[in-house]
């Protein structure tokens, strides 16, 4: 027993230098959509706003945990810790399995290498602490060791700070679960009690630490989250592709289904105890289901299957040893199922072919390479020499915050940086690097970029802004089509509010992108809004638009059916579409969101490049070319009520 001790610790003391080769403790900022979110977030921290009021977003002042790009205000120490605390759950889940598979310990060795590489045990840092929270209440249940509570405590508020919309679900869970502990006698009312105290004491002081409103923070996300899943959906595998995967998920599902029926008996022998571990589990499963589904995209998807071995080693770490035999059977055809599925998708990311499968392995700029030029040993050396524990040691010890502007990838014109010189800028609708890169002074809208401000609320949270005393005194302004969606009918407060607090200066080319420059003006225009239209349609009905000099902002309430509702809960929302007839007799179409149809948009124009945006915001549209009738269809009609109303509301600016 000593020897197989001592080689369970020198696999741990291995594992613990493939978790330091596979990550860094920081990285440098990037240059992509998700990476300018990410910017906005550590600008927002060193600048002292408020989260919930002076930024909305999925993410919140502990996001950086999860991004990895330190605000300046931060030590790298942070992320260190956030890491070796993150190593250290790992070792002790590795250990218990350890000690419940006995002699078969090399078992648990190989699956947790075959888990761990090469991309990781789960991407998402939130979600990794999610499992560590899910660990810890189920080992409180089994050893009634109040320590693990406070851990669970300490994990859940991580989650608070770092993804509000996880961290509703998790203290709910938290809150049923100290219940569930008292009433079944696995910890006194006083324990129960002091754990709700600790947790609440610890988010409080916290908030006040983190520039955090709290009563905002969570209705801001809750709007986020009602929303969310509307704007966000999206179908990018093929068809075939989708389908194939889904066998695979529900393969795994069916596998825990039998282990379960295998357990019945004992479960209903002990008044259905285990009954909470398949309830967390199943709750587990379905959050990261709807993560990978929401936008059905091969890394999304690849994240999901991540999930499945883990989720199935609580399974085995917390059945009865009766069943012991049964659970290491159930984990290992889990992960053989994991293996084949990733594959997989490593295959569609490789573009079909095998060479491109094999490109997904080694680290990017190492594939980029390996695409034009034949394989050499010196390629595996060149892996090695990047993928090994000393780079994680020698980023912490060079690691500095300036060298992110090194170089500037993306340079602005003189002009402009004569103009903005110190004062405050937003960019709509998603580019916040440009404005981190060249360190300007950024004053964002709360909803940091524009494909987030996906309903009637986000969107005037951010009209609100452009038209209040602490409105940027630049905005650069740009046209973007976000998953198939009018790139105008977005932020409809944004623009009524930039043609009554600002003009249209300029304009300027960035990385080949023409924007417009705003610039407030000393006083707010007034507004007019008349009503000239109420209608009731159906889908597939044309609706004629009202003929005026001014823009028209049309809303309507578009409501899911039963059916729709129950797809939207478990899969995706049906996809609601707007055919737009202009008049020049050419059409369009276009998918709308639901909740932003309901804050309106300006219906009666076309704005769709950048002349049409000087048109609009200069002359109120008065050359843009006219739209006469829109209609609204659905591929799945089951997805939506039969009636709708909708009503026309003329845009007057008092100059």
């Amino acid at each position: 027993m000593k020897t197989f001790f001592n080689r369970q610790k020198i696999f741990l003391l291995f594992f613990s230098l493939i978790y330091f080769s596979l990550s860094l403790p920081a990285g440098y900022a990037g240059f992509n959509i998700d990476a300018s979110w990410h910017e906005g977030l550590v600008m927002a921290i060193d600048k002292g706003f408020i989260f919930g009021q002076d930024f909305i977003f999925n993410y919140g002042s502990l996001g950086y945990l999860n991004t990895g790009l330190l605000p300046k205000s931060v030590s790298i120490w942070v992320l260190v810790a956030a890491e070796m605390l993150t190593l250290l759950n790992y070792l002790i889940i590795i250990s218990l399995c350890f000690q419940k598979a006995e002699r078969n310990w090399w078992i648990v060795a190989i699956s947790a290498l075959l888990i761990f590489m090469p991309w990781g045990f789960i991407s998402d840092t939130s979600f990794t602490f999610f499992y560590f929270f899910l660990f810890w209440l189920l080992y409180a249940k089994q050893t009634k060791n109040s320590a693990a509570l406070l851990l669970a405590i300490i994990f859940s508020v991580l989650i608070f700070y770092i993804k509000v919309n996880l961290s509703i679900v998790v203290y709910i869970l938290f809150y049923a679960s100290l219940i569930y502990f008292w009433l079944a006698k696995f910890f006194t009312l006083r324990t129960v009690v002091i754990c709700f105290i600790l947790q609440f004491l610890l988010t409080y002081s916290l908030s006040s630490l983190l520039n955090v409103d709290i009563i905002a923070y969570l209705e801001a996300s809750m709007k986020i989250i009602d929303a969310y899943q509307d704007a966000m959906a999206a179908m990018i595998l093929s068809t075939n592709e989708l389908l194939t995967l889904l066998i695979f998920e529900v393969l795994i599902l069916l596998v825990v289904v039998l282990f379960i029926f295998k357990t019945i008996s004992s479960i209903i022998k002990n008044n259905f105890q285990g009954v909470y571990l398949y309830l967390l589990v199943a709750l587990a499963w379905f959050l990261c289901f709807k993560q990978a589904h929401t936008a059905v995209a091969p890394f999304n998807i690849f994240g999901f299957f991540l999930f499945m071995p883990p989720l199935a080693a609580l399974i085995y770490l917390f059945t009865e040893d009766t069943y012991k035999l049964w659970a290491g059977q159930m984990f290992i055809t889990i992960l053989l199922l994991h293996l084949a599925a990733t594959q997989l998708i490593r295959f569609y990311i490789g573009q079909n072919t095998f060479k491109g499968y094999l490109l997904t392995f080694p680290p990017t700029n190492i594939s980029q390479r390996l695409e034009s030029e034949p394989f050499t040993i010196s390629h595996v050396k060149d892996v090695l020499e990047e993928k090994n524990p000393y780079n994680y040691f020698r980023r912490l010890a060079t690691y500095n915050y300036e060298d992110n502007f090194k170089p500037n990838p993306v340079n602005l014109s003189a002009n402009l940086l004569k103009r903005i010189g110190k004062a405050s800028v937003d960019i709509v609708p998603h580019q916040i690097s440009h404005i981190y890169f060249n360190q300007l002074n950024y004053n964002p809208r709360p909803v940091i970029q524009s494909y987030q401000a996906n309903s009637d609320w986000l969107m005037k949270k951010n009209g609100d802004k452009y038209l209040s005393k602490t409105a940027p005194k630049f905005v650069l302004f740009r046209l973007e089509a976000f998953r198939e969606q009018n790139p105008f009918w977005v932020e409809t407060h944004l623009s009524e509010a930039l043609l009554r607090n600002y003009t249209l200066v300029d304009s300027t080319v960035i990385e080949k992108d023409t924007f417009s420059v705003f610039q407030r003006n000393n006083t707010v225009k007034g507004l007019i809004i008349s009503n000239i239209k109420n209608v009731k349609f159906k889908l597939n009905q044309d609706i004629e638009i009202p003929n005026s000099d001014n823009p028209i902002r049309f809303s309507a309430k578009i409501a899911y059916s039963l059916k729709g509702k129950l797809a939207r809960l478990y899969f995706q929302p049906p996809y609601l579409y707007c055919s737009v007839t202009y008049q020049n007799g050419k059409q369009e179409s276009f998918r709308v969101i639901d909740k932003i149809l309901r804050g309106g948009v300006f219906i009666n124009q076309k704005v769709s490049n950048h002349a049409d945006v000087s048109n609009f915001f200069q002359n109120k549209g008065v050359d843009n070319q006219r739209v006469i009738k829109i209609r609204f269809w659905a591929k799945y009609n089951w997805g939506f009520e039969e009636n709708f109303e909708g009503q026309f509301n003329e845009i007057k600016i008092k100059e």
